[in-house]
């Protein structure tokens, strides 16, 4: 069996994550861990098929840009956790999406969820008239991460009077945006190779 069914496999549940994990955390704020452990015993058994079919070179080189990739992922969003600008449901999803993705699937999910939260969030500034403040608020948190030596940048993003955004939707968005590109690609060459 071609390893390339079991990518695809693989692609199909970061869509089906990506869309519950859209809907719940708009709607209630926060990813609930039983859609990232469902994924994840998903993603082992799949990983588990692969070594029954797939020659174990080709599985084992997966598995290691699978782990790379959720280690690398969730560490990159583990600082703005500690500084309190993504929760923790964020840090443990875009990690999943790495372990789906590998580390460049990964990295892409994040700079393209980084995009579309910046959309987003300069869309709730203009919806909420905060736009006109943005640049005040860029200058102070400069200013004021410069005068203290870059120690003091723990801006709350959760305090009151925040708007709040639902970040693992942005990230959802980048991960379903980069799967539905492989996916594509996948579709095209093992039509191509049924053909």
């Amino acid at each position: 069996m071609q390893p390339t069914v079991f990518i695809m496999a693989l692609l199909v549940g970061v869509l089906v994550l990506c869309a519950l994990v859209s809907v719940y955390d708009f709607k209630y704020r926060r990813i609930p861990n039983k859609f990232l452990l469902t994924a994840v015993v998903y993603f082992c058994c799949i990983f588990a098929l692969m070594l029954v079919f797939v020659p174990f070179s080709y599985v084992g080189k997966g598995l290691l840009f699978s782990i790379g990739g959720a280690i690398i992922c969730g560490l990159i969003l583990y600082a703005p956790y500690k500084l309190k600008q993504v929760g923790a449901g964020d840090v443990k999803l875009i990690a999943v999406l790495g372990l789906f993705l590998g580390i460049k699937g990964g990295l892409l999910t994040i700079l393209v969820g980084a995009m579309v939260g910046g959309v987003w969030a300069l869309g709730l500034a203009y919806k909420h008239g905060g736009l006109g403040h943005l640049w005040y608020n860029l200058k102070f948190m400069a200013r004021s991460a410069y005068l203290s030596g870059f120690k003091d940048m723990g801006w709350d993003l959760r305090t009151e009077g925040a708007i709040a955004m639902p970040y693992g939707v942005a990230l959802s968005i980048g991960a379903a945006l980069v799967a539905g590109e492989q996916l594509h690609l996948y579709i095209g060459r093992f039509m191509g190779v049924a053909g």
